[in-house]
């Protein structure tokens, strides 16, 4: 009976290990964390930019939680990043937002562009995909941006 025990609890003890060890690898993966408290990106300090998939998703994120934090958008809504052009040393990132359950009332749907120098977001904001399209023609980014109305 007693190996039985021991055996029982070696399995249990075994698939925790592991879920623990799968848990700490998947912190530093970069991803935003949403809740009505606070918005936060994870996995993108400095030493974790040096990956390849950090360097292309942490730029994203970091729009998506300006627009988050600005309330341009609700929390329950996704982007769709179609545009991620660099250029002089600043980044345009844009794309459509669209909630994650569509109804009636949500209206059309809208798109949205950030201007990054480095990591840090030197503007953003919601537009219509028309106005994103025709940014994305303009030469100096983050002018055109903030001359953008809603």
């Amino acid at each position: 009976m007693l190996p039985l025990r021991f055996a029982i609890f070696a399995a249990v003890f075994g698939i925790a290990l592991s879920g623990l060890f799968w848990l700490l690898g998947n912190l530093s993966e970069p991803e935003l964390l949403r809740s009505k408290k606070a918005v936060v990106v994870k996995g993108c300090d400095a030493e974790s930019l040096k990956s390849e998939n950090a360097a292309r998703l942490c730029p994203q994120l970091f729009c998506q939680k300006f627009l988050l934090d600005s309330r341009e958008f609700e929390l329950r809504h996704r982007f769709e990043v179609t545009i991620d052009k660099t250029v002089d040393g600043r980044q345009l990132i844009g794309g459509l937002a669209k909630p994650f359950v569509a109804k009636p009332s949500d209206g059309p749907v809208r798109a949205f562009a950030c201007v990054l120098e480095g990591t840090q977001v030197a503007a953003g904001r919601a537009m219509t995909p028309a106005d994103l399209s025709q940014l994305i023609k303009q030469s100096d980014w983050l002018s055109s941006l903030t001359n953008i109305k809603n």
